[in-house]
């Protein structure tokens, strides 16, 4: 038993090492801050914060693996950044959140 819990403790720790060691990197990490047009008004966007948030998985925001947002608005930002917003309790929610007067 107690070899049985030996194995068992070198293979998870293998397999935490192995995973760590290997962990799979974006092709493109983008910019550290992404100038954003809202309007008139220009939003600073950490994008490689945000990377790391998402665990690189751009999909998340992104249509297609790399590159701009498509069709990016007031709609889209509503559409992807409030819901990831709420869902992680971190970020803007509210209007004023992003639409300073």
């Amino acid at each position: 038993m107690a070899r049985y819990l030996f194995v068992s403790l070198i293979l998870l720790l293998s397999l935490l090492f192995t995973s760590t060691v290997f962990a799979v990197k974006p092709e493109n990490i983008g910019p550290k801050i992404i100038k954003l047009k809202m309007g008139e008004k220009t939003i600073d966007f950490t994008h490689q914060k945000h990377q790391k948030l998402t665990n690189n998985q751009c999909w998340e925001c992104h249509d297609k693996k790399n590159g701009k947002i498509e069709n990016w608005n007031q709609a889209t930002a509503h559409k992807i950044c409030i819901p990831c917003h709420d869902l992680n309790e971190k970020g803007p929610v509210s209007c004023k959140g992003c639409h300073k007067k």
